[in-house]
């Protein structure tokens, strides 16, 4: 899943122990992505891509299908690399949809496929431009603590 000032990409779900190769990431991720959401999430193509520091984000061939794409994005030696503290699906997203499905009870996987799907629509839009608007201070931050967490984490 992905986050704009927009909305929210589709979630997309991985089989269990699926590995997650750039191949994949393109085919299975990013071809859907420029199918389904990007038109609608940036209508004017003025989406900017931010990847975390995973490999198959990382890889040169994920970059040159990003660059075939025409789509501006981070490359990985502009990125603070493993840092949870700086990408907003990290500091935001992941906990609070972690901290909601918690109190569901979920048996089965479709069943968890469609919690996940059902609490993304309940987040609401000010609570990611809150997150993204924090996004440039986190990174200061997190320069000046020299790459360190500056969360504290419970």
């Amino acid at each position: 899943m992905g986050i704009s000032a927009n909305d929210f990409t589709k979630p997309r779900f991985v089989q269990p122990g699926t590995k997650i190769n750039s191949d994949y990431y393109i085919q299975k991720i990013l071809r859907h992505f420029f199918k389904d959401d990007y038109c609608r999430l940036y209508p004017n193509g003025d989406a900017v891509f931010h990847h975390d520091s995973a490999p198959s984000h990382a890889s040169r061939v994920t970059q040159e299908f990003l660059t075939d794409q025409q789509v501006q994005f981070l490359r990985p030696q502009q990125w603070i690399p493993n840092s949870p503290d700086a990408a907003p699906c990290d500091y935001l997203l992941w906990g609070h949809l972690k901290n909601k499905l918690n109190k569901r009870r979920v048996s089965t996987m479709r069943g968890l496929q469609k919690a996940i799907r059902e609490e993304v629509k309940k987040i609401p839009q000010e609570m990611i431009l809150r997150a993204l608007k924090s996004w440039p201070k986190r990174c200061r931050q997190i320069y000046y603590a020299e790459g360190r967490h500056i969360e504290k984490h419970r």
